[in-house]
C-alpha cells in the first residue's frame, strides 16, 4: 500500500507541477539572462536555480528528440518491463521502491506526450557556468532512484568482497 502512496504522491506533483508551469510561464528565453523568463529561486556566483517552462521532445539534453515515436515506444516497453518484473518476478524487497518511483517517474513523462506532444520540464540548475539540462518532478524521481539503486548495489558489492 506504501508503495502505491508513493506512486500516487510522485504523479501528483509531477502532474500539478507541470500544469502549474504550462499554464503560468513563459517559454524559456535564454536571451533575457537569469531567470530566463522563469522564476529565480536562487542566484550566487557559484548556483543559480530556477524554475522555467521548458519542453522537451527526446531525452536528457533533447537527444533522440527527432525520434519521438521510437522513443514512446521504448519507454513505454521499458516502463511495461519494469512494471512484469514488479509484478510477476518478486524482486528484492530493496528495490521495491526505486522501482515503484522509476515507474511514476516514466509514467509522468510518458502523460507528457499525450497530453502536450513532449515533456515539460521546469527546474534549471547551472553550477559554476555549467549549465545542466532543465528537468522536472518525473526525472527527479527517476535519478535518485537509479542512484540509490547503483549506490546500493556497490555497496552490497564492496561487502561481499570484504567478508
Amino acid at each position: 500500500m506504501r508503495k502505491v502512496a508513493i506512486f500516487l504522491l510522485i504523479l501528483f506533483f509531477d502532474f500539478s507541477t507541470k500544469y502549474w508551469v504550462a499554464h503560468n510561464l513563459p517559454l524559456i528565453q535564454p536571451y533575457l539572462g537569469y531567470p530566463f523568463g522563469g522564476i529565480g529561486i536562487l542566484d550566487t556566483t557559484l548556483l543559480k536555480i530556477s524554475i522555467v517552462h521548458a519542453t522537451n521532445t527526446g531525452t536528457a539534453w533533447g537527444f533522440f528528440a527527432n525520434y519521438q515515436g521510437l522513443l514512446l515506444f521504448f519507454r513505454i516497453l521499458i516502463t511495461a518491463g519494469i512494471i512484469a518484473y514488479l509484478f510477476f518476478l518478486k524482486p528484492p524487497k530493496r528495490l521495491l521502491m526505486p522501482l515503484t518511483c522509476i515507474v511514476a517517474g516514466a509514467v509522468g513523462n510518458i502523460v507528457d506526450f499525450f497530453l502536450y506532444g513532449h515533456v515539460i520540464d521546469m527546474f534549471y540548475l547551472i553550477f559554476y557556468k555549467y549549465s545542466y539540462p532543465i528537468f522536472n518532478v518525473a526525472d527527479s524521481a527517476i535519478l535518485l532512484s537509479v542512484l540509490y539503486i547503483v549506490f546500493t548495489s556497490k555497496k552490497n558489492q564492496f561487502r561481499r568482497h570484504a567478508n
